[in-house]
C-alpha cells in the first residue's frame, strides 16, 4: 500500500453534464440537483407552498398585472380564462373561445398595464381589470385575423405570424397605431394620420416565433434568426424598420426568451446563448447543451418555457423531458456566477414571476402577522406583498416557489470518477468527509461507488448517514466516485467534500 491520498473538492461551480466527469475541474460538479449556488457552494432550493386554492382551470399560462388597484392572476386554461385575486376567481372567458392544449398556444404583453393575448386561433383579446366583466376582443382588431404572439413595445401592439382571409402568412408582423397613454391603440388600418402598418420578415426562412424588447429596441425571433424592429416614426410608409442581425440563432418556443436587463436569455433548437443586440455568446456549450438537446421531449419542446427570478438573479430554463407532455426539469443559470444547476418540476404548465396575495385583504394591524424586520408590505396597505416571486401552474393548483416552507426536498450533488492525479492506479478509499452547514448537514447521507472503465456503470456502495469526524467507507477501483443527498424539511449547503484514499497497485485491463 501507498500513502495516503486526500482528494479535497470545493465545489464552487454549478455542474457540467456535457463533459466526461474526469476531465472536469475540482470546482465542478457531476450532478447538482434541487440545490442553488446563491451561498457559492450547492444549497438546497426552498421549498413551496400552493397559492389561491384550487385552480378554477387547468392552467396552461399566467399573467400577472395591477389595474383598478388590484394585484390580478390571469389564469388562462384549455378554454377557460379566469380573473383571480386574494381569494376569489372570476370567470372572465370571452363569449367565444376555440379551446387549445399546449402552453405555447397562449401569448400575453401588457400594453398601458392593460392585458393583451392571444391563443392563435381567435381574435386578439383584452380585458378591463374588473372581475365582473369578461374579455372582449381589442379595438378594431380585422375581422377573421389571428396572430400566434403578441409583443408590446412602445406605444404599440406587435402581433406576430398572421392568418386571415388571404391564408396564413408565418412570416408576417402587423402592428397597430400608436395607444394614447392609459388605453389600447384605436385601430389596426394603416394611414396616413397613424402609425398602423405591416411587414414580411422574408430575408430569413421560418415562422416569426416571439418576440421581446431590449431596451428601447425590440427583437423579434425566428427558428434560426434574429430581427431588428426599430421606430423610424416617418408616415405613412416608415414607421418601422426591419432587418436580420443574426442568422445563426433563433428562438425554440414563444416563451423561451427572457429579459435580463442589458441582453437576452434565448433557449434556442440546440442551444441557451446570451444575445446583446449584436453579440451572441454561448452559456450552454461544454456545460448543458447536449444534455438539454437530447433530453427534451421533441414532440412538446414547444411547452418549454422561461423564467426570470430578478430577485435572485436566475433564469429557468424549464423544459418537458422525454416521454412528457409539460415541463419536468427546469436546468437553472445562476447570472451572478455564471453557472448551472437543475431542479425538479412536476408536469409544470408554465411559470413567471409576480406578486403574490393570495389571501382577502385585511388592513387592521391585528391582521397583519408578520415581524416589523420582516414585512414588505406599505404601512397601512394591507396584508399585500410587493416582492415579486417565482409562480408556477400544475394541473389544478399554483404554487410559490423557493418559500421558507417546511417542504421535503432529495437535493443531490455528486462527483463522478475521480483518479486521484493518475488515472492508472486503482485505489482504496478509507474515509470521506461532507463539510457544510444548515440543519441538514446532520441528516445528510453519503455513498462511494466506483468503477474501472467509464464505458461501464458505477458501482455504488450503501448510503450511510455523514459522520462529522468523517465517515469511513471503502470501494475500490480504478475511478472514485461520491454522491451526497438529503431528503428531509431541512436546507443546508455543502462547501467541502473530502475522500481519504491509497493506491492500490496499477490498473490491468
Amino acid at each position: 500500500m501507498s500513502d495516503t491520498l486526500k482528494k479535497v473538492l470545493r465545489p464552487t461551480s454549478g455542474h457540467i453534464l456535457d463533459v466526461d466527469s474526469v476531465e472536469i475541474a475540482d470546482q465542478y460538479l457531476s450532478l447538482a440537483h434541487n440545490v442553488n449556488t446563491r451561498a457559492g457552494f450547492p444549497t438546497r432550493v426552498g421549498g413551496r407552498r400552493a397559492i389561491y386554492g384550487a385552480a378554477p382551470t387547468d392552467p396552461r399560462h399566467l399573467l400577472n398585472l395591477n389595474l383598478n388597484t388590484f394585484n390580478w392572476w390571469m389564469v388562462f386554461g384549455t378554454n377557460k380564462i379566469y380573473g383571480v385575486r386574494g381569494g376569489s376567481n372570476n370567470d372572465i372567458t370571452p363569449a367565444v373561445i376555440t379551446a387549445i392544449s399546449n402552453t405555447y398556444e397562449w401569448s400575453s404583453t401588457l400594453l398601458n398595464g392593460i392585458p393583451v393575448f392571444t391563443n392563435g386561433k381567435d381574435p386578439v383579446g383584452t380585458w378591463n381589470g374588473n372581475g365582473a366583466n369578461i374579455c372582449t376582443t381589442v379595438p378594431a382588431w380585422p375581422v377573421g385575423q389571428v396572430a400566434k404572439a403578441v409583443v408590446a413595445f412602445r406605444f404599440h401592439i406587435f402581433a406576430l405570424n398572421i392568418s386571415n382571409g388571404s391564408g396564413t402568412f408565418e412570416n408576417l408582423v402587423v402592428w397597430s397605431d400608436a395607444a394614447a397613454p392609459g388605453a389600447l391603440p384605436s385601430t389596426w388600418a394603416p394611414a396616413a394620420s397613424n402609425e398602423a402598418g405591416s411587414s414580411i420578415l422574408a430575408d430569413t426562412p421560418g415562422r416569426v416565433v416571439g418576440g421581446k424588447p431590449l431596451g428601447n429596441q425590440l427583437f423579434l425571433y425566428k427558428p434560426t434568426s434574429i430581427y431588428l424592429a426599430e421606430y423610424i416614426g416617418q408616415q405613412p410608409t416608415n414607421i418601422f424598420s426591419f432587418r436580420p442581425v443574426n442568422r445563426n440563432v433563433g428562438l425554440l418556443s414563444p416563451h423561451c426568451v427572457a429579459d435580463l436587463d442589458t441582453q437576452h436569455l434565448v433557449v434556442g433548437n440546440d442551444d441557451v446563448v446570451l444575445f446583446d443586440g449584436v453579440r451572441v455568446q454561448s452559456i450552454a456549450d461544454g456545460r448543458i447543451k447536449h444534455y438539454l438537446a437530447n433530453q427534451i421531449d421533441d414532440t412538446n419542446s414547444l411547452n418549454a418555457f422561461v423564467i426570470r427570478d430578478l430577485s435572485k438573479r436566475e433564469v429557468w430554463a424549464c423544459v418537458p423531458e422525454s416521454g412528457n407532455t409539460f415541463a419536468t426539469i427546469a436546468h437553472v443559470y445562476d447570472e451572478r456566477r455564471d453557472n448551472w444547476t437543475t431542479r425538479d418540476l412536476f408536469q409544470t404548465r408554465y411559470g413567471t414571476t409576480g406578486i403574490v396575495t393570495d389571501t382577502v385583504t385585511n388592513d387592521s394591524w391585528d391582521a397583519d402577522a408578520t415581524t416589523w424586520d420582516s414585512d414588505v408590505t406599505a404601512w397601512d396597505g394591507g396584508i399585500t406583498a410587493s416582492k415579486q416571486q417565482v409562480v408556477t401552474a400544475q394541473s389544478s393548483q399554483m404554487y410559490v416557489e423557493d418559500t421558507s416552507d417546511l417542504v421535503a426536498v432529495l437535493g443531490r450533488v455528486a462527483r463522478y470518477d475521480l483518479t486521484f492525479d493518475d488515472d492508472q492506479q486503482l485505489k482504496v478509499t478509507r474515509r470521506v468527509w461532507v463539510q457544510g452547514s444548515g440543519a441538514g448537514i446532520a441528516g445528510m447521507t453519503v455513498r462511494l461507488g466506483s468503477r474501472n472503465d467509464t464505458a461501464k456503470n458505477i458501482t455504488w456502495g450503501p448510503f450511510v448517514l455523514r459522520q462529522s469526524g468523517g465517515t469511513p467507507y471503502e470501494v475500490s477501483g480504478r475511478y472514485i466516485s461520491v454522491e451526497v443527498n438529503q431528503s428531509t424539511t431541512d436546507t443546508w449547503t455543502v462547501d467541502r467534500i473530502e475522500i481519504e484514499a491509497v493506491y492500490n497497485g496499477v490498473y490491468a485491463e
